[in-house]
């Protein structure tokens, strides 16, 4: 036998470990008995009695020893997580609860204890806890969440008082409870399949912190977040094990996002650190042992998250770039490749030189030439091949070159691109690529609006053949009726209810509610139970309740209110199989507890026993424990007594039936997109019964109010902030900020006389939200993934050249690296307002202030500004609405003689086809158009309105929309309908015979000619809907939208919220660029992306091609013509590709242009009596189309660029006319009112215009405020506007 075995801690033996070690090595393998074990373990007083079970189990400080044999014997003894006690069992504070076992496998196989193996003879506790927490994990019985919190030495020093110290901790405690709140909200408002999972995590927290008045109370809290890491790292796991491509789904993405959710959420953890140390360093710790595990383990999970973080943002890149690379459009690549071979086989790398301009390298060069390091030639040969790597390095051959990009420190964008440039235009391939995607999710959104539009103008025309349609409270009243819901206030108490209108209900809601609150009232009276509203505060309100409830008179109040409800009400139909559903449930959260019991997974169980006790309660809440019989949500108003006579009637009526039942249907779909709790219920039902609270209309107001309440109404919605705005987003209630999530509108209540009774219209833009909802949710994780990852970028610190200044600490070392610049970048806060315009529906940044006790929307104000400006400018103006017509397709006859996009065959083909249509006239007013036209307009977005509009559309009454105001611009939407029509037909006819069939054949028509595009286009016979001939197999349609959005933006100007400028979030931007969007893109396609100094060759993933400004394209050609002394179409044949058709684009502009000077010269010299409107109508054109494409022309035009910059904005001249107007009419009030008045003043004194001598100057200022006026007067003066511009004050 052996001698006896002493183990040594602290320097001197351990008398458990000896006795287990001395057991084990002194006894024979396979005669060991656990029971022997046991005792010793008994005798040690490691092992703890729970609840009286036979089982052995120990605390957390126990499990501190019993890990050291496990140390020793690897997997002797097991353990996993029973419960946690509020008051353990040997010191009375907070523990865990452990199940111990013995693995008798283990104990007769264990090797004995040899006299070298002196690991555990330690020099103080501190070595011992050390070597336990870093060798525990290789412990077979215990997972690494289980480990012991660490023991460290509990003193720290602060420079803090008590008071502050205190003041902190309750704030955090506050703040911490504000966030759970917020964020259990939110979680509860989503659709039934994403509350589980995120809502149990939140209630943990929530209970963690529901009672906080000392450091120690935030024990639980931080045990729950310590899970929240550890389930994150096994997401994070079980991620990772799978390939970049299964990483890279948009679900994957949205799991990767709760992860970083999950770090983002632990600034709590990191603030309590602080405190937790100060409250120690105080002496304001009444539990130091609790104290020191809360401590330890706020130390680990910080450790653990920042280890996370790291690993995060290493992985989350590739996976990013997997995600966008599959958006990149293959097209670029090839035509990139056709410069590398143009520069290599001309050798002119200098057309391109501003690609390399801004780099430290070309920078060098140039050093080196100037100072003769080297020679010309050499300079050259390097500046070429630099030349040509930077362009090798702009191709996207796989995500290598995307993850490249996202990881090392880029150029930023100015802060001029940043305010005034779409997104879109980023000279980033990787951003262009992340709007791509996001402009994905608003494509699929309007294909499911597209599909619900045609199902509900099918039922629409039905129900309302042979109605007014122009009265929809009339045409809707039958299946429209107001009902009363319950309001609340802070405290829980109700208040006054408010009335808001709803579908019908097939109970009388509100009679069952006034009969049940007229019992209450007798009971409450009866027996006496106390009432909120007859105490000063709420202390003592719940203080008499509680003495009422152990009085004889609750025992009869409930009796009689049970008895009330039996008479009244009467069960739910599906309450058994809710019941049923309740009850399994339970029984599979009961196993899931019992499953993470053995796996010693204390997070799961505390998830698994909140899950048990919400539905127990649910159970309770709608079953009487005593009798069985359905309460709660499980009982409804009794049908024989509390029927609607209105839901009879339709049911009664098959045609109101029909469209009823489909309203219902279509309106609960939307529901349980965004989440049918979202809506006010009651509580037998699955979803509202409510209108979406969609603003009335103002021509329905009228109709309904009459006009005085009109105009208020107008002058309300149109200045102040109102709970209908849609314009903001959505704000927490609690926090004040904007919500990151995807917006919900329409589910507020809102007065009933505010909200439309346009059912089909308000269903319609529901559905359109709910849609948008459901579309963009999906992708919500890649977003804000992408956002991180561009914020965590480092911008390089510039020069203005733009070359990057080089770190001057690693100069002197010896390497070159740039040097980076602080703070945030424009890059970054472009992508981020982006994503908060396009994502969260924040199209403009809230500004409110206060006038007279009144609170003013100042963006609404600008908002009302602008469209007055904009309707009092333009309609009925057809001088404008004709130039308009004219420049754009000037455009478009400059892409077609660049014959990049369309040819000037397809073109003319696109014209005839638009006319031959009849230009989709017979779609006017229609909500469905019938014209194919009008189908492709809509299907493809070609008016850049869907996305943004679409949902805001009235649904029936040609009336009604013809009444608009819109409709006023009416001038101006037919030459943007001709264009926009002629350009989406010009793409389609040019895929003429590049359409083909899976097997790679080109699809024919009947006739045998290839086929176009809109040849393909099939209008279903019974739906009305269009498609794609299914032959097709080679069509991307994401792209060709892409292709022809992008173009109509290149060709005319930013048009939606997608490429709405920065600037115009805010008031004063808007203001600004009102008729102004046409400068950037005008500027872009002259001079392209690259600004002063940047490089002007531009990889446009929405176009599918490079592009460089084709000014500069045109000017390099002449250099080069100049600088080669060569023939212009020499040279010509030696441009890229992309060169050459710049060039056409150039030629075409300024061939216009001179072609406008010859046609001025020519009117202008007609003779008196060869004059006439239409002489002068022209003369305005040419006059105005000159002025226009002069601003562009470098020198020869800077006049009149300087004009346009200099002059007021289109609001600014508004704003000034109306201060005439005022004026005016005090000068005409003095003077009828005999005061010295001068007769200037008040009449003209000689003609002027369209004005008479002696006409009053008022009738100008009136007429020039007045819409539709103003714009037949400045028509109808051709002349007169000619001569602005020949005039001097023009020039």
């Amino acid at each position: 036998m052996a001698n006896k075995c002493i183990i040594i801690v602290n320097g001197k033996e351990h008398v458990m470990m000896s006795k287990v070690a001395d057991y084990i090595d002194n006894s024979a393998t396979g005669s060991r008995n656990a029971q022997k074990i046991v005792d010793i373990l008994k005798d040690s007083k490691v092992l703890t009695q729970f609840q009286g079970k036979p089982e052995m189990f120990a605390t957390q400080e126990q499990l501190k020893e019993l890990r050291l044999v496990n140390q020793r014997y690897p997997g002797l003894l097991n353990f996993s997580f029973e419960t946690t006690q509020k008051y353990g069992p040997e010191t009375g504070q907070p523990t865990n609860i452990y199940k111990v076992t013995i693995s008798p496998n283990i104990l007769n196989s264990a090797s004995e204890v040899k006299a070298q193996d002196s690991e555990f003879n330690f020099k103080n506790n501190f070595e011992k806890d050390e070597f336990t927490r870093k060798t525990q994990s290789k412990s077979e019985g215990v997972t690494e969440e289980e480990a012991p919190a660490e023991e460290t030495e509990l003193r720290a020093n602060t420079y803090t008082t008590k008071e502050n110290a205190q003041k902190e901790l309750m704030e955090l405690a506050v703040n911490a409870k504000v966030i759970v709140e917020s964020e259990l909200r939110d979680v509860q408002n989503l659709p039934e399949d994403q509350i589980e999972r995120k809502e149990n995590r939140l209630r943990r927290l929530k209970i963690a912190v529901a009672n906080i008045n000392k450091v120690e109370d935030f024990f639980m809290f931080v045990a729950a977040s310590k899970d929240n890491v550890n389930n994150a790292i096994a997401e994070f796991n079980s991620l990772m094990a799978l390939s970049v491509e299964e990483r890279a789904t948009a679900a994957n993405m949205n799991r990767m996002y709760e992860i970083k959710q999950t770090l983002d959420s632990l600034d709590t953890i990191q603030k309590l650190e602080q405190i937790a140390l100060d409250q120690l360093a105080l002496a304001n710790v009444t539990s130091k042992d609790r104290f020191g595990i809360m401590l330890s383990d706020i130390k680990e999970t910080i450790a653990k998250s920042k280890r996370l973080s790291q690993q995060f943002e290493q992985e989350i890149i590739p996976v990013m770039a997997e995600v966008l690379v599959g958006f990149h459009n293959e097209a670029i690549d090839p035509q990139i490749q056709e410069i590398i071979d143009n520069i290599e086989q001309t050798g002119d790398w200098r057309r391109f030189s501003s690609q390399i301009r801004q780099t430290n390298e070309y920078q060098d060069l140039v050093q080196q030439r100037d100072n003769g390091a080297i020679t010309d030639q050499q300079f050259n040969d390097q500046a070429k091949a630099l030349t040509l790597e930077q362009f090798k390095n702009r191709q996207i051959p796989g995500r290598d070159k995307l993850i490249k990009d996202l990881t090392q420190a880029h150029r930023d964008k100015s802060g001029f691109s940043y305010l005034f440039d779409p997104i879109i235009y980023s000279s980033e391939p990787a951003i262009q690529l992340f709007a791509k995607s996001v402009k994905e999710a608003t494509f699929k959104k309007n294909e499911m609006t597209l599909d619900f539009k045609y199902d509900l103008a099918r039922e629409y025309d039905l129900f309302s053949e042979g109605l007014n349609e122009s009265d929809v409270a009339g045409l809707n009243d039958s299946i429209l009726e107001t009902t009363q819901v319950p309001q609340y206030d802070s405290e829980g108490n109700k208040i006054d209810p408010i009335e808001v209108l709803s579908l019908v209900n097939p109970l009388l809601v509100d009679k069952f509610r006034e009969d049940e609150t007229a019992m209450y009232k007798t009971l409450n009276k009866k027996y006496k139970k106390p009432q909120r509203a007859d105490y000063t505060d709420k202390a003592s309100f719940e203080e008499a309740v509680k003495k009422w409830n152990k009085t004889a008179n609750k025992t009869k109040y409930y009796s009689e209110v049970a008895a009330w409800h039996k008479e009244n009400t009467e069960a739910i139909p599906t309450y058994k199989e809710e019941l049923a559903k309740i009850n399994r449930q339970i029984v599979k959260a009961e196993k899931d507890k019992i499953a993470a019991k053995e796996t010693g997974r204390s997070d799961l169980e505390a998830d698994a026993n909140i899950q048990i006790e919400k539905l127990k309660q649910k159970r309770s809440f709608n079953i009487n424990p005593g009798t069985g019989q359905p309460r709660g949500s499980f009982i409804k108003p009794k049908t024989s007594k509390y029927t609607n006579p209105k839901y009879t009637a339709i049911q009664n009526d098959a045609k109101k039936k029909r469209y009823y039942d489909f309203i219902v249907k279509e309106f609960v779909k939307g529901q349980k997109m965004v989440g049918s709790k979202r809506m006010t219920k009651n509580s037998w039902e699955e979803f509202s019964y409510i209108m979406p609270s969609v603003r009335k209309n103002e021509l329905d107001r009228v109709y309904e109010e009459g006009a005085i309440e009109t105009v208020k109404d107008i002058f309300k919605e149109g200045f102040t902030p109102q709970n209908t705005d849609i314009i903001f987003g959505n704000y927490n209630e609690k926090t004040g900020e904007l919500e990151k999530s995807v917006p919900v509108f329409y589910v507020n209540n809102v007065p009933a006389k505010d909200v439309s009774k346009d059912i089909a219209s308000s269903i319609y833009a529901f559905r359109d939200m709910a849609h948008n909802y459901a579309a963009k949710s999906e992708v919500v994780g890649q977003v804000m993934l992408f956002r991180d990852i561009i914020k965590n970028r480092d911008p390089l610190q510039v020069n203005p050249a733009g070359v990057a200044y080089l770190s001057s600490v690693a100069n002197k070392l010896g390497y070159k690296l740039p040097a980076k610049k602080p703070g945030e970048s424009y890059t970054y806060k472009h992508v981020n307002a982006f994503i908060d315009t396009i994502m969260f529906g924040q199209r403009e940044l809230k500004e409110n202030f206060n006038l007279f006790g009144k609170e003013f929307s100042a963006n609404k104000i600008a908002n009302s500004i602008n469209a007055f400006t904009a309707i009092n400018t333009l309609s009925f103006n057809f001088l404008q609405g004709a130039n308009q017509s004219i420049i754009d397709n000037m455009a478009l006859l400059s892409e077609a003689n660049a014959g990049q996009f369309f040819s000037r065959g397809d073109l003319a083909w696109a014209k005839s086809r638009y006319w031959a249509e009849g230009a989709g006239l017979s779609d006017t007013g229609k909500f469905i158009p019938d014209t194919k036209l009008g189908k492709a307009l809509e299907m493809f977005d070609a008016l850049t309105e869907f996305t943004d509009q679409e949902g805001n559309r009235l649904v029936g009454s040609k009336l009604r929309k013809a009444l608009q105001s819109g409709n006023l611009l009416v001038v101006q939407q037919a030459a943007e309908h001709e264009v926009s029509s002629t350009r989406m037909l010009a793409l389609m006819k040019n895929l003429e015979g590049k359409l083909q069939d899976k097997d790679g054949n080109v699809i024919n028509n009947e006739d045998g000619s290839p086929a176009n595009l809109y040849d393909l286009l099939i209008v279903d016979e019974k739906t009305g809907r269009l498609s794609i001939d299914p032959r097709v197999a080679n069509f991307n349609k994401s792209d060709f939208i892409n292709l022809m959005q992008g173009l109509a933006r290149r060709t005319n100007q930013t048009k939606g919220s997608f490429d709405r400028p920065t600037a115009q979030r805010v008031w004063y931007g808007k203001l600004a660029m009102l008729f102004r969007s046409w400068l950037l893109p005008g500027l872009r396609r002259r001079y392209g992306h690259g600004g002063f100094t940047g490089p002007t060759v531009h990889a446009d993933e929405e176009l599918g091609t490079v592009t460089q400004g084709m000014y500069v394209s045109f000017w390099n050609f002449l250099r080069k013509s100049i600088a080669e002394k060569a023939w212009p179409h020499t040279v010509f044949g030696q441009l890229t590709e992309m060169e050459q058709q710049n060039v056409k684009r150039t030629a075409t502009e300024l061939g216009s242009l001179a072609a406008a000077f010859a046609i001025i010269a020519a009117l202008q010299n007609l003779d008196d009596d060869e004059e006439n409107f239409a002489t002068n109508f022209l003369l305005y054109q040419t006059l105005r189309y000159q002025a226009e494409m002069q601003q562009w022309i470098p020198l020869y035009g800077y006049k009149e660029a300087f004009r346009i910059a200099k002059s007021p904005t289109a609001t600014a001249r508004q704003i000034e006319q109306t201060f005439k107007l005022f004026d005016q009419i005090k000068n005409e009030g003095l003077y009828n009112l005999g005061f010295p008045v001068e007769e200037k003043d008040i009449f003209y004194q000689r003609d002027t215009g369209r004005y008479q001598k002696g006409d009053r100057k008022i009738q100008k200022y009136v007429e020039d405020l007045m819409p539709v006026v103003r714009g037949l007067n400045k028509s109808g003066n051709a002349k007169d506007a000619a001569q602005y511009f020949l005039g001097t004050s023009y020039k």
